[in-house]
């Protein structure tokens, strides 16, 4: 019997600390910023680049996602109509004086660049294509 009562004892701890722990987590999602390089270039990746962006949104539950392009901030990830918004238009060349400009004001935790690779900013994880 004293077995049982130390199990339910440890039972009713782990429960207690996980839903503390959903509650924090909840209230305190980290911010999350994701920009994709949306030059010409990377039109042939473009169905790579919307998968990659499924899992990552997938994964994690307790976090918020900002979502832009090279040239525009187009908002939080969860509230787009279509993820199809974001490679509506592909010319020109990505620019680090636009990532600077448009999302130096953003507040994040992450900052995620989706790209080939030929531009590698401070502060930014690149995942190249």
């Amino acid at each position: 019997m004293k077995h049982v009562k130390i199990f339910g004892a440890l039972l009713v701890l782990h429960l207690l600390v996980w839903t503390g722990s959903h509650f924090y987590f909840q209230q305190n999602k980290s911010a999350i910023l994701v920009v994709v390089d949306t030059s010409y270039s990377m039109k042939q990746n473009f169905p790579a680049v919307k998968k990659w962006i499924e899992d990552f949104e997938s994964i994690d539950r307790y976090k918020t996602i900002h979502i832009g392009t090279d040239k525009a901030f187009l908002g939080e990830l969860a509230e787009l109509k279509s993820k199809d918004i974001i490679f509506r238009t592909s010319f020109g060349k990505l620019d680090s004086d636009n990532l600077t400009r448009i999302y130096s004001q953003i507040k994040s935790d992450l900052r995620y660049l989706l790209s080939d690779g030929s531009l590698e900013p401070p502060e930014w994880q690149v995942i190249s294509f």
